[in-house]
């Protein structure tokens, strides 16, 4: 089996890529993978801290309140009964603006009686028409429970405090007593918190918050105020965990204490407002987050939405101490936080691409630089080996001892290309494949022999100087021998302006005697060519005569033990070389022997022209003038229906000589002559018809 090899570009290449590609990727991986780490636990910083923050500011917001509410708790069971005066409305007033996310402030008592001082703001007008249009502050107090059964507000407004400009008086069925925060501070005997409610007047959640009034008679009421979550909502948006992530404030029950956005806080039920839920958010983002929790059991999450929106969800509990039990929930896209990791490890990514791109690049150049000058001079030898001696242009390598290696094989390319122009390109191929020195040898073998020379070569000799001579001959040469190899002939010698080939040895050629045909058709048919270019010179013609035969004869190293010719001999090499000459006689091109033409009848265009003999040989045999090749479209080979008439005329002339009616052939002639006036054969046997 061939053991296949990889191209040496190839291998430097992969050892290049092998050694450091590795490295580099192993290097910008690790890069890649810390990053990602160090910006994930950034975010998850972050989150925590955008968690810490809600929950201080929900601290925040009820701390400074509690402060204010045990003061004026203190002043109401110091003086109760100065709580029951229009003066103490100025106390409520400086406690409710102490901080802006107190709505309302007020004192309630045991027996009823209830003071409050309220802002006024937008919605309150709109949510009441009484109110007047130019109040921006409410004072109201209702009495202590009576004899009568129904109860009055009194109620006060002002456009600037203490500024009056209108109030009524109207009957309400309220007892503070019962509302969450009186009852938890009542009972708890501390600050307490209620839940959330909405404020009818406003529409809004608000968180009710109470402090016991104690003193020397025990339990005696309760200091409340109102706190909106308008300040918290805005500091939800002022510092979200990221651009687009959002922070929310709910209890167990998964109702909204506190939105971003107040109004989603709200909902409708039965056309009055009520506090909203989770459930009732259309926000995709928290609903997927509640949905996770649920599933996973897990305070922090990340999900995928169905837009294909990677997001986290982080559900975190309000501490102990705080007594209630709310969390904070915080919702966003995770791109918030890795966004920017994702687009440093793409560009990282894009980074190692182009890196790697221009690692292999560097190699690639690297790796052609080295590997190219040797596998230049590997294909040369290649070539070198087929006999293929042309030079293609080959970089010079810049390693010394390739550039040795490239001149050495050129010069032994030159050496070889000047030996195979005196030998047989077969007898170089043999000694190359088999490594065996030449030995004087010879074989019997079946050829077909191969003849050429030039009409009245002395002549135009005398007319030409050495320099033009030995370009017009080489011309010549160059024709025949690239006709001759290109049928796989092999060229024997040259002898004056004379050339020998054979084909068949060294190696077998199949079909060796059509081929001898085909390129001697060739050869006459560029002859004629160049002869044509050489008259528009101004040059002498050079017409060339061609002879064809194939017979047994001996072929091989011949010589003596210094000197070897690989050549042919025998009688059939002396009927090659007289059939060339009896061109001379009928001013024909291409003459063959009878053999030849009967090896190759069908497939050429050939006539009988007369018997010969060769000296030294006894018997005739017939002489045949080549004309073309049968069924080709390649016009060197000059096959068509002239042609084809010719040679049946021809045949049909020499019939008649050959049953000695030379009468009858002569008449023949005259037809062929008259049909062909240019034919040189017919002219011929025109005139010596009958004489052989």
């Amino acid at each position: 089996m061939k053991t296949r090899r990889i191209n040496f570009q190839v291998s430097i290449a992969l050892l290049f890529a092998g050694l450091i590609l590795p490295t580099l990727l192993l290097v910008l991986a690790y890069s890649y993978r810390e990053n990602s780490r160090t910006l994930l636990s950034l975010s998850d910083a972050a989150i925590d801290r955008a968690r810490d923050d809600g929950i201080a500011l929900v601290r925040q917001l009820f701390d400074p309140v509690a402060g204010t509410m045990r003061v004026v708790a203190r002043m109401a069971a110091a003086r109760p009964e100065f709580f029951r005066t229009e003066p103490s409305r100025d106390v409520l007033y400086s406690a409710l603006i102490s901080a802006p996310q107190i709505d309302a402030f007020y004192t309630s008592f045991e027996d009823g009686y209830h003071r409050v001082v309220t802002r006024v703001d937008a919605e309150r007008r709109r949510g009441n028409p009484r109110f007047p249009k130019a109040a921006n502050w409410h004072s109201s107090f209702i009495e202590a429970f009576g004899a009568e059964a129904v109860r009055s507000r009194h109620r006060t407004f002002f456009d600037v405090w203490p500024h009056v400009i209108g109030g009524y008086t109207e009957p309400t069925p309220q007892d503070v007593r019962t509302d969450p925060q009186y009852r938890g501070a009542k009972r708890t005997r501390a600050f307490f918190i209620g839940d959330p409610s909405i404020n009818h007047d406003t529409g809004f959640p608000v968180i009710q918050v109470g402090y016991p009034i104690v003193n020397d008679h025990g339990y005696i009421g309760t200091v409340s105020a109102n706190i909106t979550f308008s300040v918290l909502s805005q500091f939800l948006v002022a510092h979200r965990a990221s651009p687009n992530s959002a922070t929310l404030i709910i209890d167990h029950a998964d109702r909204i204490i506190a939105h971003p956005n107040p109004a989603s806080g709200v909902r409708l039920v039965n056309g009055q407002p009520a506090q909203a839920s989770l459930s009732d958010l259309t926000d995709p983002a928290i609903a997927a987050a509640v949905r996770e929790r649920a599933a996973q059991h897990a305070d922090r999450l990340q999900f995928t939405l169905p837009n294909g929106t990677e997001d986290f969800a982080l559900f975190s509990a309000f501490p102990p101490s705080f007594k209630k039990p709310w969390e904070v929930l915080i919702v966003g896209p995770t791109d918030d936080f890795i966004g920017n990791l994702k687009r440093t490890n793409q560009n990282l990514e894009v980074f190692i691409a182009l890196l790697t791109l221009v690692e292999v690049v560097l190699i690639i150049l690297v790796a052609r630089a080295i590997a190219n000058p040797i596998e230049a001079a590997s294909d040369r030898m290649d070539r070198i080996g087929t006999l293929d001696f042309s030079e293609a242009p080959a970089p010079k390598s810049f390693i010394r001892e390739i550039y040795h290696l490239q001149n050495g094989v050129r010069l032994m390319s030159h050496s070889l290309r000047s030996f195979a122009a005196f030998v047989p390109v077969g007898i170089i191929r043999q000694l190359m494949e088999t490594g065996k020195p030449l030995t004087l040898s010879g074989e019997a073998r079946f050829l077909s022999i191969f003849f050429t020379d030039l009409e009245n070569f002395s002549t135009i000799s005398e007319h030409l100087t050495p320099d033009e001579l030995i370009r017009q001959v080489s011309t010549y040469f160059e024709v025949v021998t690239t006709a001759v190899t290109q049928e796989s002939g092999t060229i024997d010698k040259f002898i004056g302006d004379s050339v020998m080939a054979f084909w068949g040895a060294p190696a077998p050629v199949e079909d060796h005697v059509f081929r001898s045909c085909v390129a001697a058709v060739r050869s006459a048919y560029r002859m004629q060519r160049l002869n044509e270019r050489w008259e528009r010179e101004g040059r002498p013609r050079m017409r060339v005569r061609i002879g064809l035969h194939s017979d047994e004869v001996v072929v091989g190293n011949i010589g003596s033990s210094d000197r070897l010719s690989y050549t042919v001999m025998g009688d059939g090499v002396n009927v090659a070389s007289r059939l060339e000459g009896v061109n001379k006689t009928f001013h024909t091109t291409i003459c063959m022997s009878d053999k030849h033409y009967e090896a190759v009848a069908d497939r050429v265009y050939a006539r009988p022209i007369q018997h010969v003999t060769v000296k030294g040989r006894e018997g005739r045999f017939m002489a045949y003038e080549l004309i073309g090749i049968r069924n080709t479209t390649d016009p060197e080979l000059i096959g068509d229906e002239r042609a084809e008439k010719l040679c049946a005329m021809t045949v049909a002339a020499m019939e008649l000589l050959i049953a000695e009616e030379p009468v009858e052939a002569h008449e023949k002639y005259g037809e062929i002559l008259m049909a062909f006036p240019d034919d040189p054969v017919g002219k011929h046997m025109y005139e010596t018809y009958g004489v052989f």
